[in-house]
């Protein structure tokens, strides 16, 4: 466990609950190191507002909570492996020809009886010639077995979970708004209550009037219950709370 993480455990949860408004039990949750009711966005989220409310470096307890969430990735995805069905034998693939030779002769046979057609002498070697032509070669067989096999092994390929990106934002109250591009430096600002979305593919630049706000990325949400100016980096799919500083620094020097 690291100097800083023992510095926080010795302030308490409840102080820390107090000046960073984060709920209690995420708190001793993050001090225990039990990432388990977590999703990986609010973790990251928690941890930026700790490194600066309290001007901690905890990288090393963050690339912690990360290897947890990749290994419970890699667990999920692991669990979507499909098994290959068996290949039938040749003794059922014989079985069934012969039962579909059965019933194409009955069928045949009922339909010229209901039509009163004369019956006709069939001959024996005609009916030779349709068994033998019926009945699979060797090689043909290994051929119809080798496009089984192939076709078995097309179904049962994993398929791709894509995850379709969203950024959504929520407040229950009005609140000021202000968000820049940060790739243009194009800025808007709007006052706002409900939902608003933005590009989920862009960097922003975030700053609230006030941090009773809840914010969904990629249908997972990270809440936030603060009286006080909030501000916010989003990049690559990942939020990070930033100080007043940091927040000037990447909008080229300006506060807004």
């Amino acid at each position: 466990m690291s100097e800083e993480l023992h510095k926080l455990q010795r302030i308490g949860a409840q102080k820390i609950h107090e000046k960073t408004h984060i709920p209690i039990q995420h708190i001793q949750e993050i001090l225990q190191s039990d990432f388990s009711s977590f999703s990986r966005v609010q973790f990251l989220g928690f941890i930026s507002i700790l490194e600066r409310e309290y001007n901690e470096n905890l990288s090393a307890h963050k690339a912690f909570g990360m290897s947890y969430f990749d290994e419970l990735e890699k667990q999920t995805s692991s669990s979507l492996t499909i098994s290959p069905a068996e290949k039938k034998s040749k003794k059922s693939l014989y079985l069934t020809i012969v039962v579909i030779l059965f019933i194409v002769i009955f069928v045949l046979q009922y339909t010229v009886f209901t039509q009163k057609v004369q019956e006709t002498e069939v001959d024996d070697t005609l009916i030779e010639n349709v068994e033998k032509s019926i009945q699979p070669k060797k090689e043909d067989n290994q051929t119809q077995e080798l496009n089984s096999t192939k076709e078995v092994l097309v179904k049962v390929q994993t398929p791709e979970v894509k995850i379709t990106k969203s950024f959504k934002i929520t407040s229950k109250s009005k609140v000021w708004f202000g968000y820049i591009d940060v790739l243009t430096n194009k800025k808007r600002q709007k006052t706002f209550q409900g939902e608003f979305e933005l590009d989920p593919n862009k960097e922003w630049l975030l700053r609230f009037g006030h941090g009773f706000i809840n914010m969904y990325i990629n249908g997972e949400v990270v809440k936030f219950n603060s009286r006080d100016i909030t501000r916010f980096l989003y990049k690559d799919g990942e939020l990070q709370a930033i100080n007043s500083a940091e927040f000037k620094k990447l909008n080229r020097g300006s506060s807004w």
